[in-house]
């Protein structure tokens, strides 16, 4: 029987309040950027989206996965689902957030 990783991160969204263009080129996809610029407040879907790209990386437990090359997108019913690029590898994912912390669980099926 396989045991299913699973990862969980948290991250401030202070620290996501002011983002060099240059980390947000390193870490998200032009896709990602441009959903959480245009949510209310921007900061908590990058921490968000931050804290979701770690915790697929420690439910997968490969340390050599790009951050970009995991990306987060929302179903039409507003659930997330994310993907690393090249992979057909399956995950359940939950994000949470509030004005201060985002918080993110992956199970890697």
């Amino acid at each position: 029987m396989s045991v299913p990783g699973i990862g969980i991160d948290i991250a401030e969204v202070k620290r996501f309040r002011r983002l060099s263009g240059r980390f947000l080129k390193r870490v998200y996809t032009d896709e990602e950027v441009a959903y959480c610029r245009r949510s209310v407040d921007p900061a908590m879907h990058f921490a968000a989206r931050f804290a979701a790209k770690e915790a697929v990386i420690k439910a997968t437990t490969k340390t050599d996965i790009a951050l970009k090359d995991i990306y987060v997108k929302n179903r039409a019913s507003g659930a997330p689902e994310v993907f690393i690029k090249g992979k057909k590898k399956k995950f359940h994912i939950s994000i949470s957030h509030t004005k201060d912390i985002a918080v993110a669980v992956v199970i890697s099926l």
